[in-house]
């Protein structure tokens, strides 16, 4: 009995050491799987590029935004034209490496290479031409020395719910659904109104200073996640298909910038965007770890 009771004894010994030893291994992997895996956090190009996004208004509209601007503004004009060259010298001392302008890739970037090849040598005039892509665009890359800009937007066809939309009427399907109310209770029109509305008392770099401060776009993303969103929640996801859209521009456009990046390279991009897209693509830059993102008034508010 007592060799039975120490056979016994023995045994539970070497399992309790064996567990024990496994226990202390389990640790040690366990310290080795969570450990920082160097290949994977640090940045493996030669360069991160740095990246900035300037919110701008349209200089010549083209009505195709929710909001319609409601205030006169003529960029061509000769006061207007000089606060341009302040606006660019500000913008300048960034040192942009690469522009990339809101026009469609695929459709425009090889036309809008000629176009600036063009207006290098003098044989494309763009005097009589409102649109920033030209009075921003254009310019900067002939102060800075530039021999080309890239197109970078995109398209995002409609991959959402289909309805008749010749009958649908939105005030009357929210009102019926109970979302009315809650999709109306931030007032957005005012905001955007009034910001429209300095444009006309502000120099051009003052009225881009406030448009670009983070917190006036973060309201204005804001919209998306309240005015738009709710609509057909819990039904035909309207709104929420809506905001879908308009990330999905906004991620292509993202993808075009990051397929422009030379890692191998110092590279400063500047894209030129509607304020609206500002920060969408904020975020993606801020959120990739082969980008420092700089705010646009740290130049701008000097």
């Amino acid at each position: 009995m007592k060799q039975l009771i120490l056979g016994v004894s023995i045994l539970f010994f070497l399992v309790s050491c064996d567990q024990k030893t496994n226990l202390a291994t389990n640790k040690e992997q366990l310290k080795e799987i969570t450990k920082p895996n160097k290949k994977t956090t640090n940045f493996t190009e030669k360069h991160k590029a740095k990246a900035m996004v300037l919110g701008v208004f349209h200089f010549s509209n083209p009505g195709l935004d929710g909001y319609k601007s409601k205030f006169y503004f003529n960029i061509l004009e000769k006061e207007r034209q000089t606060e341009l060259d302040t606006l660019l010298s500000r913008i300048a001392a960034y040192k942009p490496t690469k522009i990339l302008v809101e026009w469609n890739r695929i459709k425009w970037d090889s036309i809008t290479k000629v176009y600036f090849k063009n207006y290098l040598n003098g044989t494309f005039k763009i005097d009589d031409k409102r649109d920033e892509v030209y009075q921003i665009g254009f310019k900067l890359a002939k102060k800075l020395g530039h021999n080309q800009i890239f197109c970078s937007d995109a398209t995002a066809d409609w991959f959402g719910v289909e309805l008749d939309w010749d009958n649908y009427d939105e005030s009357t399907y929210l009102k019926s659904h109970g979302q009315f109310e809650k999709t109306t209770r931030h007032e957005y029109d005012s905001f955007y109104k009034h910001y429209d509305s300095l444009k006309t008392v502000q120099t051009l770099t003052e009225h881009f200073v406030a448009i670009n401060s983070p917190s006036n776009r973060l309201k204005d993303h804001q919209a998306y996640l309240t005015s738009t969103i709710l609509e057909g929640a819990g039904d035909h996801y309207l709104g929420a298909d809506s905001v879908g859209k308009w990330y999905r521009r906004n991620l292509r456009i993202f993808a075009n910038a990051y397929d422009l990046t030379d890692f191998n390279k110092e590279e400063r991009l500047l894209l030129i965007y509607g304020s609206g897209h500002v920060w969408q693509l904020r975020q993606f830059f801020t959120d990739s770890p082969d980008y420092e993102y700089i705010e646009p008034n740290k130049y701008l508010d000097k």
